[in-house]
């Protein structure tokens, strides 16, 4: 496992290429590979010096390789400079062992959820999170599929977690406010990235699916949870209204790609509850990440530096 490479050693394993590009030899002529690789563990960078056209061409075609090569440090980090790679066939590959997954189990995941949804008590809205989360295909999307593509919990179950961290936090902050229908919070932050699930892809690496791109996760949200309400006999229209819009101004922000900003309290909480949880993500993963050191590299994402003692 990546992980556990150590500079100096041989390595030979299969391993998720998410992105690689072609570069150009500044002292002599000939190209060679610049690959970034992933495993459950974690991602490393790698070098292929002696490309050949049939890697050019595998490499548009498949994602999952056998490499063999050196484990090398170069500029403080380890990198593989890789001797072969061969294209793994698909029958061959396990997912769960190139794919991170969220650090939580799904067993207590699971166990968060249902304390979360017994303690929505409007029969409309209960009923609704139940037809949807117990919905063979959504409900099984909705615990695998990853949170981000990169900023947060960009992991398998990561959408889970980040869902569940947000309602926990959102029912909580309700509490504070007689005037807040804490039911409705709970159910808009459980669904409020409920799009994602066709935003992405994440057979392999992550990606955005041409429905993601084109309409993005706000309106499938949308749409979604739209079809599964019109299911429900006698769901009361102002209730609809209200959860579509915390689905549709929970980004809280027009920049922020949010067709509205919140115009109700329970839209206000969920908005700040889903930026609080995955903003203390990347300092939670920071800290991780560079235990050793007192700040940050530069995060684009939070376009800061943290302070991380």
């Amino acid at each position: 496992m990546i992980q556990d490479l150590k500079a100096g050693e041989r390595y030979q394993g299969i391993l998720l290429i998410t992105d690689w590009k072609e570069a150009t030899f500044r002292n002599k002529p000939g190209s060679y590979l610049i690959l970034t690789c992933q495993d459950c563990t974690g991602s490393i960078g790698g070098k292929v010096w002696e490309m050949t056209a049939q890697m050019s061409h595998w490499l548009q075609e498949f994602d999952v390789f056998e490499m063999k090569g050196q484990v090398n440090e170069f500029r403080g980090n380890l990198e593989l400079s890789i001797d072969s790679l061969q294209p793994v066939p698909e029958d061959k590959i396990e997912l769960t062992e190139l794919l991170q997954a969220s650090p939580e189990s799904a067993g207590e995941l699971e166990k968060r959820l249902k304390t979360l949804v017994q303690e929505v008590e409007d029969p409309y809205l209960n009923l609704l999170i139940k037809h949807i989360l117990e919905d063979p295909k959504i409900g099984k999307a909705y615990r695998s599929c990853p949170a981000a593509r990169k900023i947060h919990q960009a992991y398998l179950r990561g959408l889970w977690e980040h869902s569940v961290e947000v309602a926990e936090l959102a029912a909580s902050l309700a509490s504070h406010y007689p005037e807040v229908d804490r039911d409705l919070t709970i159910t808009g932050a459980l669904l409020h990235d409920l799009g994602k699930i066709s935003e992405y892809e994440y057979a392999r690496g992550i990606d955005v699916t041409t429905e993601g791109r084109l309409l993005g996760h706000i309106v499938l949200g949308i749409q979604m949870v739209t079809r599964e309400i019109d299911m429900i006999l006698g769901f009361p229209v102002e209730l609809k209204t209200k959860l579509m819009h915390i689905l549709a101004s929970h980004h809280g922000r027009y920049e922020w790609q949010s067709p509205k900003r919140p115009k109700i309290m329970e839209a206000l909480l969920v908005h700040y509850a889903d930026a609080m949880e995955a903003e203390l993500w990347q300092f939670k993963h920071a800290k991780g990440a560079y235990s050793d050191s007192e700040w940050s590299p530069y995060l684009p994402s939070m376009e800061r530096y943290l302070y991380l003692k």
